[in-house]
């Protein structure tokens, strides 16, 4: 009897540092819980809508003389409509540049496991014979998002075969970052490519 008190005597004095052990680790998960949704909304909004210029030109470099394309391409996680430019006719010191207006239509693309609506929104040809390095300025965009709304389960068509999809319009914007580009001069011919262009070789 007097072995079975004193291991009864030693479970109950277990229960008090089990039960402060529990509730740190309940409120460990409660902040845990807390904090994360607001993590990752932060993270989701700032890729819901933006912006991106690319070339077809490696490390951006144009021999002087020659042109290329810029292309603006405009991502969201929703439809986009209603884009707006503001100031997208601007000069660039010594350099040629000619505006490409675009269709606009939209497609779908994969970034990072992540679905976008993009669209072209327009091209810039550009050139020089001055050599150096220049900034394609940033652009600022608006546009209306259509982000879907669920719609309560209607008893007659519980799988929504005949409903029609509503959505809500929200207003975002957005801005292409400054790019640098160089004008450098043609790099010079091996002797075997001016033989293949047919010139004369002393």
């Amino acid at each position: 009897m007097e072995e079975r008190t004193c291991i009864t005597r030693d479970r109950k004095s277990l229960y008090p540092s089990f039960q402060r052990g529990a509730k740190k680790v309940l409120l460990f998960f409660l902040i845990l819980f807390t904090i994360l949704p607001c993590i990752a909304t932060e993270a989701k909004d700032d890729n819901v809508f933006f912006a991106q210029v690319t070339t077809g030109n490696k490390n951006n470099e144009i021999i002087a003389g020659d042109s290329t394309v810029f292309s603006i391409w405009l991502y969201s996680l929703y439809p986009i409509r209603n884009i707006k430019c503001e100031k997208n006719d601007f000069k660039i010191h010594h350099c040629n540049i000619r505006k490409v207006t675009s269709s606009q239509r939209q497609s779908r693309r994969y970034i990072n496991n992540k679905l976008y609506y993009c669209t072209l929104w327009g091209q810039y040809v550009i050139s020089s014979n001055k050599k150096g390095t220049y900034t394609f300025p940033p652009l600022d965009f608006t546009a209306t998002l259509y982000i879907q709304v669920q719609d309560d389960i209607d008893p007659f068509d519980p799988f929504g075969f005949f409903s029609q999809p509503k959505y809500k319009k929200t207003d975002a914007s957005t801005s292409t970052p400054s790019t640098k580009f160089s004008i450098i001069e043609e790099p010079l011919k091996t002797t075997e490519e001016l033989l293949k262009s047919g010139k004369t070789v002393i």
